[in-house]
């Protein structure tokens, strides 16, 4: 049964919240969503729905909006994104995974993102390993590149495929600088469904230009019904990505750190007369290689030297560890590094026959 985790869908109660944009949307949205709303749209399926990400509405009171989203306290909210202006000293509310400042609203100036107050903002999420998620208009696409590009380790999550509606050269142009950034995420929504020819050339473009762990699914509820509706956007999807779980939940499960962190200590002999070489190979690791292992679900890895020894501690955030270690396994960068650091190994004695680095037990944590 394919499982389903939903990257972005938007709730609201208009007795508590007011969104003025909803006043172009008569007749369609312009109403409160909760909860049992958004599970009742995938009701219907043969899946394992488990929830999804909420994303923060553009209300006119981002305080009232925290205190009522926190309020709710829902399982099938599984991370939460609200709304902040990038800033060195923005709001950050505790319990968050990002935060988005919409980008693509009219009183949004193009430029916005290019500004240092932007860039200063985003090396404060990269710092505290938050989550920004970028709305913004097509002709932003080459700014998002150009400020994301000066922050390296930020996160970022381009909303809506950047909302394009031509498939055209310079979107592709775009999308393809932004699709050669580490950390730069994808979801897939916000287009027309009705054009059939459009969405699936859209949907093979990027597919093809975008690693799969960086696609994430995507419903958009319920602003989905202003330009498509949910049933066939879910529809088209699931036909167009066969039902891939990494697509459907795993990718953003990784990404939003959905699961509950599962934590690795490991320890191996280091040969005496391979020291400056190990250290010099991490010093710079192989092209791929980190990637790989951002990929598979490791959102924290270090390892520590003394000696002729190793010690390495490791935070996984995946749903299938054995899965995605076989994944790790079959890749040729990974297989090529390593090929690269075991000869500068030796298993510790006492290590059992299957293991290579032997697994450490926990004696102490503080609470």
């Amino acid at each position: 049964m394919l499982e389903v985790v939903d990257s972005h869908f938007h709730i609201w109660d208009l007795n508590i919240l007011n969104l003025p944009w909803l006043e172009s949307c008569k007749g369609i949205i312009d109403k409160s969503f909760d909860l049992d709303d958004f599970a009742k749209v995938y009701g219907k399926y043969d899946i394992k729905f488990k929830g999804g990400v909420y994303i923060e509405v553009d209300c006119d009171n981002r305080v009232k909006e925290d205190e009522h989203i926190f309020s709710l306290n829902s399982p099938l909210i599984l991370a939460k994104i609200m709304r902040a202006k990038l800033c060195e000293h923005m709001r950050l509310p505790l319990g968050i995974a990002g935060v988005r400042e919409p980008l693509h609203i009219e009183s949004k100036e193009r430029g916005r993102c290019l500004e240092q107050s932007f860039i200063s903002g985003l090396e404060i999420l990269a710092k505290r390993d938050l989550i920004f998620e970028s709305c913004n208009r097509v002709c932003e696409l080459e700014d998002i590149y150009n400020s994301i590009s000066q922050v390296k380790d930020a996160k970022v999550v381009l909303n809506h495929l950047g909302n394009v509606e031509v498939l055209d050269e310079s979107y592709k142009k775009a999308m393809r600088k932004l699709a050669s950034l580490p950390n730069l995420y994808l979801k897939v929504s916000g287009f027309k469904t009705h054009d059939k020819k459009f969405a699936n050339e859209l949907l093979e473009f990027v597919r093809g230009e975008f690693d799969s762990s960086k696609l994430l699914y995507a419903s958009n509820f319920p602003v989905v019904e202003l330009y498509s509706n949910f049933d066939e956007h879910f529809t088209l999807l699931r036909e167009f990505f066969n039902d891939d779980v990494d697509f459907f939940a795993k990718n953003a499960k990784k990404l939003y750190k959905i699961n509950p962190v599962q934590k690795f200590a490991s320890v191996i002999k280091l040969r005496p007369e391979k020291i400056d070489y190990y250290r010099q190979l991490h010093a710079n690791p192989h092209s791929g290689v980190n990637e790989m292992i951002k990929r598979c679900g490791i959102t924290k890895y270090e390892i520590y030297w003394r000696d002729d020894m190793l010690f390495s501690l490791m935070e996984y955030s995946g749903d299938d560890y054995e899965y995605d270690m076989g994944v790790m396994a079959k890749d040729p960068a990974t297989q090529a590094w390593w090929r690269e650091t075991d000869p500068c190994q030796t298993r510790i004695q006492g290590a059992r026959k299957d293991e290579w680095w032997a697994d450490m037990s926990l004696v102490y944590e503080l609470k």
